[in-house]
C-alpha cells in the first residue's frame, strides 16, 4: 500500500470508531486499535507522539491508559527515542513488530471494501495483486544507537531524475531522529564539488552521491572512504540489488559506495504511433531510422526521434552509449561472457577507443538521427527532451529510465512503451547481439576525510537510507528506478508506472549493463573531449573522421 492510501484506511477506521455511539450508548473500549491507529497516522505524517499524546488517544482514565502504554511497549509494539541529552523525556514510535500489524490490518481492510465493491455498478475494478509479490512495509525509525541525533550532512544531486524528493526530507529527518541537512549539486557540478571538498581537512559531508562511473576514479584517487574498513558488520543483502549497479560501486574487490537510485537509459517509443509499422518495436538502428523516418512530419510539428545532443555531457554521453550500440566500450576493456570487464579500473591503464571502424559507424548513426530529429537537437538538454515527451511532439526518444517520473498525468503515458538500446551493426556483420540498456544513477559514499568519529554514523546512515523499505519510500516519491530488486517487485511501486515492471525484467534477462559507460579514470574528461568535438561534426564544422581523430588524440593525450 503507498502512504495515502494507509492515511485513508486509518481515516475510514477512525470514522467507524466515531460512529459506535449511533448504535452503542456507551462505546465499547477498543484502546490497543484506537491508539495503533492514532501512533500510526502521526508516525505515516512525521508527527511526533509523546507517551502522554498516546495514552489520550486511548479515551481511558489517565491512570488506566499509561497502563496501556506500558502494556504495549512490554508487548515490543513500540519504540522510544530521547527528545533530550538528559534523557527523560522521550517520544513514542510505531515498532518494526506494530507497522507489521497495522499494514496487515489496513492491507486486509482494503482488499475487503474491494471484495465488496467488485462487479457492482460504478465500482471501479482493483487489479489482483502478481502472485509471490511481498509488499515491503513502512519504514520504522532509526534506533538512536545509529547516531543520528547529531544531525547528518548529505550530498545529492539537484535533478528531478536522481533527488531525493526535496517532499520527503522533513520525513526523512523526523525517521532519523535529528537534522538531516541535504547539500544540493548539479549532475556538471558533482564532480567539481566532490574534489573539492576532499581538499579539506575534514570533509563537509557525511555522505556523498556519487555517480557510478566515477567510482572508480574516486577510489584510486583517495577520495573514497572503502566501505570493507566500517561495514564489519553489514546486514545489506547485496543479492537484492541489480547486477550492474552493484558491480559498478567495486573497485578491485573492495566495495566503495551503495547503490540508492538507478537510471538505465532506454528507448521510449510511442505504441500508437508505431503500431503497423514494419520493425516495431524496433531492436536495432537501422530500424529506428526506418520508423523515424517514416513518421517524421516536421510540418506538422511531428519528430521522427529526439535524443540529447547539446554540447558537453549531453551529447559526449549519447556517443559513448551508442558506440556501445555498435559493441565498443570507449577504452579498451579486457573481454568477459557478459562482454567486458569493468572490475580492473585500478590494475592498468587503459587507451581511449574512438577513431575506430565502430566509432565511424556510431558518428554516421548520429548524424542520419540528426536527419529525423526536432530542429533544436544541438541544444537539447535533459529538460528539453522531457518537455517533447510531455507535448507527444516524438515518435521516439532515447531518454533515462527516471524521466518518466516528470510524466506523470500526461494523455499519452499511457501510449508509451520502452526498450532497451537497439543494437547497431558494421556493413557485413551478421552476429546479432543482445539488446542492452546502459546503466546510470548514483550510490551513496563516504568521504576518505570524512571525521574519524563520524565515520560509524556515515556507514550507519547509508545501511538505513538503502534498506528496501526507505527505498521503497523513494520510489513513492520519484526515485521510481529503484536497485533493489524487491523494491521494484512490490506491487505497489509497480503500479507507479510501467516503466518499473519493463525496467525489472530487463534486470532480470541481465540487459543491464555496467561496461558502456565505462567505470574507468578519466571517463568524465573523455565525455567533455567527445562533448566538444562530435557536437562540432554534427554542427557541421569538422567532418567525421577529422572530429573522431582529434578526439582521439585528445583522450590518448589525456
Amino acid at each position: 500500500m503507498t502512504r495515502d492510501q494507509m492515511l485513508a484506511m486509518i481515516e475510514l477506521l477512525e470514522r467507524m470508531r466515531d460512529l459506535r455511539h449511533l448504535w452503542i450508548e456507551e462505546p465499547a473500549g477498543e484502546p490497543l486499535t484506537d491508539m495503533s491507529l492514532f501512533l500510526m497516522r502521526r508516525h505515516l505524517t512525521g508527527q511526533v507522539t509523546t507517551p502522554t499524546s498516546l495514552a489520550q488517544a486511548s479515551g481511558l482514565a489517565y491512570t488506566t491508559a499509561t497502563r496501556r502504554v506500558t502494556e504495549m511497549q512490554q508487548k515490543g509494539l513500540l519504540d522510544y527515542r530521547p527528545r533530550t541529552r538528559t534523557g527523560r523525556s522521550f517520544s513514542v514510535h510505531p515498532s518494526p513488530l506494530l507497522i507489521a500489524k497495522m499494514t496487515s490490518l489496513l492491507t486486509s481492510t482494503q482488499a475487503a471494501i474491494a471484495a465488496s465493491t467488485l462487479g457492482k455498478p460504478g465500482s471501479k475494478r482493483v487489479a489482483r495483486e502478481p502472485q509471490g509479490a511481498e509488499v515491503i512495509g513502512t519504514p520504522s525509525i532509526a534506533a538512536p544507537k545509529l547516531g543520528f541525533g547529531a544531525g547528518l550532512d548529505i550530498l545529492v544531486l539537484d535533478d528531478p531524475a536522481y533527488y531525493i524528493a526535496r517532499s520527503l526530507r522533513r520525513e526523512l529527518t523526523y525517521l532519523m531522529g535529528g537534522r538531516v541537512r541535504f547539500h544540493e549539486s548539479s549532475i556538471d557540478g558533482l564532480r567539481d564539488e566532490i574534489l573539492a571538498n576532499a581538499e579539506r581537512e575534514v570533509s563537509k559531508y557525511d555522505v556523498i552521491a556519487v555517480d557510478l562511473p566515477m567510482i572508480a576514479e574516486f577510489a584510486q584517487l583517495g577520495v573514497l572512504t572503502s566501505l570493507d574498513d566500517v561495514a564489519t558488520e553489514s546486514v545489506v543483502n547485496s543479492a537484492d540489488f541489480i547486477a550492474a549497479a552493484w558491480r559498478g560501486t567495486r573497485v578491485e574487490g573492495r566495495h566503495y559506495a551503495i547503490p540508492i537510485l538507478i537510471n538505465p537509459q532506454l528507448l521510449f517509443y510511442r505504441k500508437d504511433l508505431l503500431a503497423g509499422l514494419p520493425a516495431t518495436p524496433p531492436v536495432t538502428t537501422d530500424e529506428v531510422l526506418a520508423i523515424a523516418r517514416a513518421l517524421h512530419d516536421p510540418a506538422k510539428g511531428r519528430y521522427g526521434v529526439s535524443w540529447t545532443a547539446a554540447a558537453g555531457v549531453p551529447v559526449g554521453q549519447a556517443f559513448i552509449q551508442f558506440l556501445a550500440d555498435f559493441g565498443q566500450p570507449v577504452v579498451d576493456l579486457d573481454r568477459s561472457i557478459e562482454g567486458y570487464r569493468t572490475d580492473h579500473a585500478a590494475r592498468r591503464s587503459f587507451k581511449p577507443l574512438i577513431d575506430t571502424e565502430r566509432g565511424h559507424a556510431t558518428a554516421e548513426f548520429m548524424l542520419q538521427l540528426l536527419d529525423v530529429s526536432p530542429p533544436d537537437t544541438l541544444r537539447m538538454g535533459w529538460e528539453g527532451q522531457v518537455e517533447l515527451l510531455r507535448q507527444g511532439s516524438v515518435a521516439m526518444a532515447y531518454e533515462w529510465a527516471s524521466r518518466a517520473t516528470q510524466l506523470s498525468g500526461v494523455p499519452t503515458l499511457g501510449q508509451l512503451g520502452f526498450l532497451p538500446h537497439p543494437t547497431g551493426r558494421l556493413n557485413g556483420e551478421d552476429k546479432a547481439r543482445a539488446n542492452m540498456a546502459p546503466i546510470g544513477g548514483f550510490a551513496f559514499g563516504i568521504p576518505s576525510n570524512v571525521a574519524p568519529k563520524r565515520r560509524a554514523t556515515a556507514w550507519n546512515a547509508i545501511e538505513w537510507l538503502s534498506s528496501p523499505e526507505v527505498v521503497k519510500l523513494l520510489a513513492q516519491h520519484g526515485g521510481y528506478v529503484t536497485p533493489r530488486r524487491s523494491v521494484a517487485q512490490d506491487p505497489d511501486v509497480q503500479r507507479l508506472s510501467p516503466m518499473i515492471a519493463t525496467v525489472e525484467r530487463m534486470a532480470s534477462r541481465g540487459q543491464i549493463n555496467l561496461w558502456s559507460r565505462a567505470p574507468v579514470a578519466g571517463y568524465s574528461a573523455m565525455v567533455a573531449i567527445l562533448g566538444q568535438e562530435i557536437h562540432a561534426m554534427l554542427s557541421g564544422d569538422q567532418s567525421v573522421s577529422q572530429a573522431l581523430a582529434r578526439a582521439q588524440a585528445r583522450a590518448e593525450a589525456m
